[in-house]
């Protein structure tokens, strides 16, 4: 199991919206609470009030992001530059990228 405490410092306390592209994120709230995903995305605004688009490549691919509240979602240190720099350049990601990151995360954290 993973383990999200404060201490291990894990919290990243990004704010702006092209800070947090690219980096791994937590849902804390809703049926998918725990889940892992990659932010492909913010909008509105910063802070609390903005939301983020998150995808796993999955159940949420790259074309169909989900949208969660930024109050709702913890973002990580963590980040993945490769997907970062090919969002940021205005490509798409193939899904198949993003499954591959997050196993590689996941991987690099589980403790069992």
């Amino acid at each position: 199991m993973f383990d999200f405490s404060r201490e291990n410092g894990l919290f990243s306390g990004v704010k702006g919206a092209e800070n947090a592209i690219g980096h791994y994120a937590v849902s804390l709230a809703g049926h998918d609470s725990g889940k892992i995903y990659l932010v492909v995305g913010q909008r509105g605004g910063a802070g609390k009030a903005g939301e983020l688009l998150l995808c796993d490549g999955k159940a949420r691919p790259f074309g169909r992001p989900k949208v969660k509240k930024r109050m709702h979602v913890t973002v990580l240190k963590e980040r993945d530059d490769g997907i970062a720099a090919s969002i940021s350049a205005g490509e798409r990601v193939d899904d198949s990228v993003l499954i591959h990151a997050l196993r590689g995360f996941r991987k690099g954290r589980c403790c069992d």
